[in-house]
């Protein structure tokens, strides 16, 4: 059994050694760096609960394969999508070492999932074998927590907007901004968003039928165009608040 997991996860170095999770470990040590934090494998399909809210969470989940969703629902059962992750991010590392535990939030596979669990613990606190490699370990978690943070402080600044369709521009703008950074296009003024018009509403935090009559008003005044998850946005230049890169420049 150690050996069919071992296999599954080798099968998967070449993809993990580019995470922010794993840099500055060499290839050579990256086996030595799972095997010591006692890493698994789990494939799950679209919307699959993989934290239910009030859940003990002991493991951070890497993303390899696919989206999540980090959803709270109130005692109405309403849910809002508070965030979402993507191939190569951690959930769940957050409230790994909250006392008891005890995730405020659920966590759901938006798409076909592949999640890489590893125990917090075994990162935080130092092997006897003193590897190397744990002290980077420990830097690059925290490394991830600041840009979960980042990304929350990008939906703050997405939803504290005054219209929907200011709103939808500055996330637009947002996630245009950062794959073109990391993607090093800084001319794209195309972006797949990892949510449907049903969640994207959540994200925002308006009513579904408010954002889909809003994206059809934009369509119409030149601002963006649609097709499925895919938008291509022209009007960011238009708005009061500007972005270093604008697309079409």
């Amino acid at each position: 059994m150690a050996d069919s997991r071992e296999r599954k996860i080798s099968s998967y170095y070449s993809t993990i050694g580019n995470y922010d999770l794993f840099k500055g470990i060499s290839p050579s040590d990256l086996a030595a760096v799972l095997d010591c934090a006692g890493a698994k494998i789990e494939n799950y399909s679209k919307n699959i609960i993989l934290a239910p809210a009030d859940r003990d969470i002991a493991d951070a989940g890497l993303i390899l394969k696919g989206n999540v969703a980090m959803i709270k629902e109130d005692e109405h059962g309403h849910q809002s999508l508070i965030t979402f992750m993507k191939e190569g991010e951690l959930f769940g590392e957050i409230f790994s070492e909250i006392k008891d535990n005890a995730s405020t939030v659920r966590f759901r596979t938006m798409t076909k999932c592949t999640i890489m669990y590893i125990p917090v613990v075994r990162i935080l606190n130092v092997c006897n074998n003193s590897c190397p490699f744990h002290s980077r370990l420990i830097f690059n978690l925290f490394k991830s927590l600041s840009k979960t943070n980042a990304g929350l402080v990008r939906k703050i600044d997405a939803i504290s907007r005054t219209t929907i369709r200011e709103k939808i521009l500055a996330y637009l703008g947002e996630e245009l901004e950062y794959a073109n950074r990391a993607n090093h296009t800084p001319d794209n003024h195309r972006i797949t968003i990892p949510m449907n018009k049903t969640e994207m509403a959540q994200y925002l935090c308006v009513h579904r039928s408010a954002l889909l009559r809003e994206i059809a008003a934009m369509r119409q005044d030149g601002l963006i165009s649609v097709n499925g998850q895919t938008f291509t946005v022209y009007g960011l230049e238009r708005m009061s608040f500007q972005y270093d890169k604008k697309p079409g420049k």
